[in-house]
């Protein structure tokens, strides 16, 4: 019988261990697995083999620090060792599909009668929820305690209940001044009314979102705030408080103030603008703008640079400058290369520099004199004048000493203010080209007939003998004459064409994306057929010289350059093409070893109609380097001449890369 109730007790004893709902294993004295329950297969997150598995069933099994244990390290190993692991000891399992379990462990031996070590089992109790949640409410309160708003809670009778970081900044309490007293310490006397209802609110399980109302400080002061407010429950769904997110919004509403402070200026800015416009004195114009701006913006100091055409039609760079209050010191301000301009704004419509110290042009534009009591800029805005078309005719930059107001400079304000500008450059375009135009007309006139009559004549004579003759030897050499004749007429007129498209706004451009060194050696190709005198020697043709762009019109600015070194350069006979590439554009250049200019040809060479003193017999009208700088610069580039009289000229011209989606010019 004794027997008997032994086997009855086993048989117990294994059953219970098989359906405990507690994961547990056995071990032999190896280490090896003898029994596990399906809770322990569970935890594990797979069915170990029986006999193969040593110390744990577990995949792996990690450090708190997630450093992988090795096996002789596992709890149960170590006990087998007798070294001693306290009960409860946290461990990491590992499952085969990623998944990590926090594990408290319970290792024990087993003994036999004689004292003897015969094996030993473990309990492992998975407390992943338990950790989940602390992590979770770690975060949580993380969280809340960084927050710049405040954040509260309080019962339903009124009473705060916690209290972070971010009110004690916004109203003043500290924690311990604050907790367990009624919120109406931060409510307006005139204001109380608002509890009651917010109570009734959350009572009814009802969210109050963005409330925006007046709370008061310990001070006193009188903080506008928007609240938001949700009702907090027990773990039976019981309504038992609230929790509320206030913000500041103080700076907010200031903010609102100066926008339409600034919108009741510039509306008066436009009136006077429109007014004083009718009297066409630009530099008039731009100095009062600026300083209205500059005024409005709340800067520092205000720049305007702009285009001016004098009496000979040559443009100068005009600066105007206003310093509210040190008025004396501004002819030394603004002094800045238009190349410079071109670069700022290759990539946007308004440009921040948080540090002027950092970017050398810019700091030069703001150099006080020595004495001068106004405070040094740190910050700059810089604000583009664009044409109608979109080409890049001035900018504006406003320099801050503070940081504050740098940052809440109104830049819509301000890109208004240079639509404005804009038009007034473009009225005072407009107003010159009527006033030269009848001059301009007759010019053209004489120069289009001139240059005309006379290629037009010789086709006509070689014409009229071909008609006399037949079609032999003779016939065919004038009738190649009357063909190149016929091919610059038809060049000419070409020319002639564009200019009228860009007088009346109409020259159209095809964009796509292309190599221009393709492009630069398939034209090269062609010269070495059609050039009998100058060999073209390219360098530097290996690279990334992708460009979006019109190829027909770059290939119509390439061609003219190459031309015009090879015409220029009657006593030379090479013409040499260089590449190069930068982050934001591609450059090339045409080198020639002619005649070369002097400074006052290059400022003239890209004028409609000029032709370089001393050339008279070179033919042309003096239209393709004009036609050439009005096309790269309605790429967004940059074209330009650096000569010397008798060592010859190097064009070059560059056009933007291209840009990353969404990416501006």
């Amino acid at each position: 019988m004794k027997g008997l109730h032994a086997e009855v007790n086993d048989r117990v004893f294994e059953e219970l261990f098989l359906a405990s709902p507690i994961a547990s294993y056995v071990c032999d004295k190896e280490g090896y697995l003898i029994a596990f329950n399906d809770a322990a297969a569970s935890l594990w997150g797979r069915t170990p083999e029986i006999g193969k598995d040593r110390w744990s069933g577990a995949f792996a099994i990690y450090h708190q620090n997630g450093k992988r244990r090795p096996p002789e390290e596992y709890p149960l190993a170590r006990v087998m060792r007798g070294l001693e692991v306290s009960g409860g000891e946290e461990i990491i399992i590992g499952q085969p599909d990623g998944t990590r379990r926090h594990v408290l462990a319970f290792p024990k031996v087993i003994r036999d009668t004689s004292g003897m070590i015969t094996g030993a089992y473990n309990t492992l109790v998975d407390v992943t929820p338990h950790r989940q949640e602390e992590e979770k409410q770690t975060m949580l309160s993380q969280i809340v305690e960084s927050s710049d708003d405040a954040i509260v809670s309080k019962n339903l009778d009124g009473i705060i209940m916690s209290w972070n970081a971010g009110a004690a900044r916004i109203f003043g309490y500290t924690e311990e001044e604050i907790i367990g007293k009624s919120i109406n310490m931060l409510i307006p006397s005139y204001l109380r009314g608002e509890e009651d209802n917010i109570i009734r609110e959350i009572k009814a399980g009802k969210r109050v979102d963005h409330y925006q109302t007046i709370r008061v400080t310990k001070s006193g002061k009188e903080v506008p705030i928007s609240l938001t407010i949700s009702p907090m429950r027990n773990k039976q769904g019981q309504i038992i408080g609230a929790s509320k997110i206030a913000r500041d919004i103080s700076d907010k509403i200031q903010h609102e103030q100066t926008i339409q402070f600034h919108e009741q200026k510039l509306e008066t800015l436009h009136v006077i603008g429109k007014l004083i416009s009718e009297k066409l004195d630009t530099p008039s114009i731009i100095q009062t703008v600026i300083d209205s701006t500059t005024h409005l913006a709340a800067a520092d100091v205000g720049l305007c640079f702009y285009r001016m055409a004098d009496e000979q039609g040559k443009t100068n760079l005009s600066v105007a400058v206003a310093m509210p209050g040190d008025s004396a010191n501004n002819e030394c301000l603004g002094h800045l290369e238009e190349g410079v301009i071109h670069a700022i704004f290759v990539r946007g419509n308004v440009v921040k520099f948080e540090n002027v110290q950092e970017e050398p042009h810019i700091r030069s534009l703001f150099d006080m004199p020595k004495g001068s009591e106004a405070p040094p800029i740190k910050h700059c805005l810089a604000i583009p004048i664009r044409s109608a078309d979109q080409l890049l005719i001035g900018a504006m930059f406003f320099g801050y000493a503070d940081a504050d107001v740098f940052n809440t400079a109104d830049e819509d304000m301000m890109r208004s203010i240079a639509s404005l500008v804009a038009v007034t450059l473009d009225n005072a375009r407009l107003f010159e080209e009527v006033n030269t135009l009848n001059q301009k007309k007759n010019e053209f006139i004489a120069l289009a007939s001139h240059e005309l009559k006379t290629p037009l004549t010789t086709v006509k004579g070689y014409l009229q003998i071909l008609e006399r003759s037949e079609i032999d030897q003779l016939g065919r050499r004038f009738l190649t004459k009357a063909l190149k004749q016929l091919e610059r007429i038809n060049s000419l007129i070409a020319e002639l064409l564009d200019i009228s498209k860009i007088e009346a706004g109409k020259l159209s451009f095809h964009f796509e994306t292309f190599d221009m060194s393709e492009m630069v050696l398939d034209i090269v190709e062609t010269f070495h057929f059609s050039s009998q005198t100058h060999t073209i020697m390219v360098n530097n043709i290996h690279g990334d010289y992708l460009v979006e762009a019109d190829r027909q019109r770059i290939e119509q600015v390439f061609i003219n350059l190459i031309t015009n070194a090879i015409k220029y350069s009657p006593d030379a006979n090479k013409v040499y093409v260089t590449l190069e590439s930068s982050a934001n554009e591609v450059n090339v250049q045409v080198t020639d070893e002619g005649l070369g200019m002097s400074r006052d040809q290059q400022e003239k060479v890209f004028t409609r109609f000029y032709q370089v003193e001393g050339t008279s017999k070179m033919t042309g009208l003096g239209l393709g380097l004009y036609l050439s700088k009005e096309i790269v610069e309605r790429h967004g580039g940059h074209i330009g001449v650096n000569s010397q009289l008798g060592k010859g000229s190097t064009f070059y011209f560059s056009i933007p890369r291209v840009q990353e989606p969404n990416g501006d010019y």
